[in-house]
């Protein structure tokens, strides 16, 4: 007999981890990290919980995208999971990249002086030179992470394609904290070479991170049973994660490691890992519930996530020219952003063919995965 299921728990995180990203984007004006716009005056409370969050939103991300992979393959062959993840992230990557992006390098521009003119001829004269961030003016970036999917599927297809005929039994263990391993050597020898930068060519650090979080995600959704233990084993896992936290801060608030060495790259990748089994077994046991915020959300995260940078920069080019507290500023741009972005969705985009295709959702009465973060739909087991 076959049965169906749903892992809700796996679209709550994904949506809420697209509503943290709203706050940390909100946060990248306050900080003093040389974001493309910059409030002038910094929030000192904001840097260390953004620190901290940066280890852990897209690399959650990532792995539910794995999983989904792990999903949508067993509904589709090889072919129509190609075709279905062209469509619904290459596509509005591309459109997105004359669409989106360009009102940020604008804002960007006028901010810093190095544009006066209106945004049209903008558009005409600078991003239709095609000549690439930061140097010229035509960029992805924060469709960066789409992009970087989409190639991940090109390259893992056939490894999955395997698997899902070979169907090799991992049994989960205490084991999996051995996967916090591979992402710290790899940034401890890739990261000095390579710095994040976000533009694939010479993104190598990052490339193969991303990577290997997405082969983990589809690696543990091959094996149903997986979840469960992760549910089981959340209590150990917390304690392991808050130590591990304690730990890595301890050690360089001491200055007996330094930023950026081979013991701050593995031990930084340990609270990233023991963090994410936290997340996937307590959303397991306590998230594993659908209602209609679910359904709504989980179609709409999505194409928030490609229009938020862009609706927190042209807001926030406006509210930090504002004589108000930094605070005052923050809040306003964070839930200025949301409400924005939530009504272009639900009076706009969804509502047009066009625009649902541009921002990859889903085409009603059609079987397609809900989201381009990975479909966590209907399984056969």
């Amino acid at each position: 007999m076959t049965q169906t299921t749903r892992y809700e728990f796996l679209d709550w995180l994904r949506v809420t981890a697209i509503l943290v990203l709203i706050f940390f984007h909100t946060g990248m004006l306050f900080v003093g990290w040389g974001w493309h716009i910059t409030n002038s005056e910094v929030i000192e409370g904001l840097e260390l919980p953004m620190d901290l969050s940066h280890r852990l939103r897209m690399p959650l991300l990532f792995v539910i995208a794995g999983a989904g992979m792990w999903f949508a393959l067993q509904r589709r062959s090889g072919t129509a999971f190609t075709g279905e993840r062209t469509l619904r992230l290459l596509v509005p990557a591309i459109i997105g990249m004359f669409l989106i992006v360009p009102p940020q390098v604008f804002i960007e521009r006028i901010a810093h002086g190095d544009w006066h003119g209106g945004y049209l001829d903008f558009f005409a004269q600078r991003v239709l030179r095609f000549e690439p961030y930061p140097a010229g003016d035509f960029s992805w970036h924060h469709l960066w992470f789409i992009i970087y999917l989409y190639v991940y599927v090109m390259l893992l297809l056939p490894l999955m394609l395997w698997w899902r005929k070979a169907r090799p039994t991992l049994a989960p263990g205490v084991w999996m904290l051995a996967l916090a391993l591979p992402l710290g050597i790899n940034e401890a020898l890739l990261k000095p070479l390579f710095p994040e930068s976000h533009n694939l060519v010479h993104d190598w650090y990052i490339f193969v991170h991303y990577l290997l979080l997405t082969a983990y995600g589809f690696v543990l959704a091959s094996s149903p049973a997986t979840w469960d233990w992760l549910a089981r084993f959340r209590r150990p896992a917390l304690v392991i994660a808050i130590a591990s936290t304690i730990t890595v801060l301890g050690l360089l608030e001491a200055g007996i490691i330094q930023h950026d060495s081979p013991a701050d790259a593995i031990l930084a990748n340990v609270f990233t890992w023991t963090w994410l089994m936290v997340f996937l077994g307590f959303g397991r046991q306590y998230l594993s519930f659908g209602n209609r915020l679910l359904t709504w959300a989980r179609d709409a995260s999505y194409p928030i996530y490609i229009l938020h940078q862009t609706v927190i920069i042209v807001i926030g080019y406006f509210v930090i020219r504002q004589p108000w507290g930094a605070w005052t500023k923050f809040w306003i741009v964070a839930a200025a952003t949301l409400v924005v972005c939530v009504l272009l969705y639900e009076f706009l985009l969804r509502r047009t063919a066009l625009l649902r295709l541009a921002f990859g959702i889903k085409q009603p009465g059609k079987e397609v995965a809900k989201t381009v973060f990975g479909s966590t739909g209907r399984v056969v087991q």
